[in-house]
């Protein structure tokens, strides 16, 4: 298949990804290094870089869900990235721990002259999870020309609840993940998003359980202040939460995960990726926690790894070599992988091509389920086919696990 050209198709991979800036790094200067030593086509299809920062005053605090944030030294290589490669950076504070006090008119002056700061360095785009602060219009008059963004958290899943967040003054609305499993109301709400002229963005992989009962206060508890003053993570203090059902792998090769486990993109071949892509201006990704870099090269690429029968990273310069191979499972390659010692490398096409012919998701019954999957709705109770593929026997709720 000939690959679109910017100019007709572009969507398929150009300034198509919402990327992380690794926060939790403590140095300043290796993701500088590694996307300046990246292909011109990864930078190419960089949409922007989002990065976590938090505002005080007197007593109040409010940040970002993930609790870390860049800092100076690590904005001032953004701020070069930005300058050097025109890709945007994307300010973050979409704490889900909102605090009342932050729209008395004395705190709103502040906050706003904090956010403006960053738009006097160039910075054009924000997440905030503030809704009435939206609300007041004072962020959106003090920065006019700011792309602003809601957070993936405020759980927008319908088109009337995209339509409400555009009229707030969010000019990027960030999606639920269950839309990656919503095929026919993605399609209602591009319709509108078109019409409004508001951009979509979708969260690829996160791992959450559909509609996860525990999510809110995971994203209250990461980034409040118990946590924060212990340096426990959410997974340190409260061990019987999601990591229970998080295990439930393929007997084949243990890197692949149920996916009623979770509301990530299942996305087969490149036809399946036109047909979503089309449908979605933006794929955001996570990973602004990533710390412990192990034998990570310094350089951006897309890898996938596979454990059985044996150890291999495969590794890619781009989502274009992904896309114009066909490089199926597509959604295999959104999965977290560094170069590790104990594993080989293989960045030849036509033996990443042969490495992947016997994948698991490769296979026929897999292949059904994922075209399944597109429009399932997330009614595991009543369906089982995950089940039924990955024979776990019939799970009610991820919550017996």
């Amino acid at each position: 298949m000939i690959p679109m050209s910017r100019g007709t198709l572009g969507y398929i991979y150009d300034n198509k990804f919402s990327i992380p800036h690794y926060d939790s790094t403590q140095d300043d200067d290796w993701y500088l290094k590694a996307f300046e030593n990246s292909s011109e086509q990864y930078k190419k299809e960089v949409y922007d870089i989002y990065f976590g920062a938090t505002f005080s005053y007197l007593d109040i605090y409010f940040g970002n869900t993930m609790g870390v944030n860049a800092s100076d030294g690590q904005y001032k290589n953004l701020l070069k990235i930005q300058e050097k490669y025109n890709i945007p950076i994307s300010l973050t504070l979409n704490e889900m721990n909102r605090p009342i006090e932050l729209i008395r008119p004395d705190a709103i002056k502040a906050f706003v002259s904090y956010v403006k700061k960053y738009y006097d360095d160039g910075v054009r785009s924000c997440t905030i999870s503030h809704t009435h602060l939206m609300r007041t219009g004072a962020l959106q008059e003090a920065c006019p020309d700011m792309d602003w963004k809601n957070t993936v958290n405020h759980g927008v899943k319908s088109t009337q609840e995209f339509i409400d967040y555009a009229t707030l003054g969010y000019t990027t609305v960030q999606l639920d993940r269950n839309y990656n499993r919503n095929r026919t109301e993605l399609k209602r709400t591009k319709k509108e998003a078109d019409r409004l002229g508001v951009k979509t963005c979708l969260l690829i992989k996160e791992d959450c359980m559909p509609e996860c009962p525990f999510k809110t206060e995971h994203d209250c508890w990461q980034s409040g202040p118990t946590l924060r003053d212990t340096g426990m993570s959410y997974w340190d203090a409260v061990s019987f939460t999601c990591t229970q059902w998080r295990s439930l792998n393929s007997e084949k090769d243990s890197h692949v995960i149920n996916p009623r486990t979770g509301t990530d993109i299942i996305c087969h071949s490149n036809n399946d990726w036109e047909e979503f892509s089309s449908l979605v201006d933006i794929f955001k990704k996570s990973g602004r926690l990533i710390s412990s870099l192990g034998s990570a090269k310094e350089k951006f690429e897309y890898y996938f790894e596979t454990r059985n029968p044996e150890h291999k990273i495969f590794a890619v310069d781009s989502f274009k070599d992904i896309y114009d191979n066909n490089l199926a499972p597509i959604h295999m390659w959104f999965s977290f992988a560094y170069i590790k010692k104990d594993f080989e490398t293989i960045n030849s096409i036509d033996e990443i091509k042969q490495g992947l012919s016997n994948h698991f998701w490769n296979e026929k019954e897999s292949i059904s389920l994922s075209k399944l999957l597109k429009n399932c709705k997330n009614q595991c109770y009543k369906c089982h086919k995950c089940d039924e593929v990955f024979g776990t026997g019939e799970i009610e709720s991820c919550l017996r696990i």
